[in-house]
């Protein structure tokens, strides 16, 4: 989910998504890169709440959309673990289905979702090394890589669509060049 308000100002209609929210106009927006914005996980009323006083949290699974948790399989749907290193394998395997699977241009974060969907959820990085590694890694790339467009692998692009779009990128980006935009922005907190 995402905080819309940033590139959103005036809001927009909820049914029709180009139309301002009084339907009296198109809705103005910027990129994300004008002006960041705030991304939410939510799970949907899956969540709990532990006290890190009580040491490591041991629960029943519950399981939610992605079925595909290794530690979840067979016999251990019944077994109490620890649910932090499944959140982990969830982040990771949405990462994966999500933009490894079906977009060309983030290749760089496959050894890090590897690592997030380890069968063995001792094995899996906690959340603090995932963001310490994601960071790492992006601070590798340069500032053409993380401007670079996204690329949808299933959806048939034209030639003439493939150019149209990389020539709108191009200016686009040039145009936060020009304006020394951060490549990857951060939202304020």
């Amino acid at each position: 989910m995402m905080d819309p308000r940033p590139t959103f100002p005036n809001m927009y209609h909820p049914s029709r998504n180009r139309r301002n929210l009084n339907f009296k106009g198109s809705a103005k927006y910027y990129t994300r890169t004008a002006r960041p914005t705030k991304y939410f996980l939510v799970d949907f009323g899956l969540s709990r709440k532990y006290n890190p006083e009580d040491g490591e949290p041991r629960e029943i699974p519950i399981k939610g959309g992605d079925k595909t948790v290794p530690e979840f399989q067979g016999r251990g749907e019944f077994r109490p673990c620890n649910p932090f290193p499944t959140d982990i394998y969830y982040l990771g395997n949405m990462i994966r289905e999500d933009f490894l699977q079906q977009t060309r241009g983030v290749e760089f974060m496959e050894p890090l979702v590897n690592d997030m969907v380890q069968d063995d959820p001792l094995k899996r990085p906690n959340i603090d090394e995932v963001v310490r590694r994601f960071e790492e890694i992006t601070r590798k790339l340069s500032s053409w890589k993380l401007r670079s467009r996204l690329v949808v692998l299933e959806e048939k692009e034209y030639p003439v669509v493939m150019v149209l779009r990389t020539i709108h990128h191009f200016f686009r980006t040039f145009a936060h060049v020009l304006m020394f935009r951060n490549p990857l922005p951060r939202p304020r907190v």
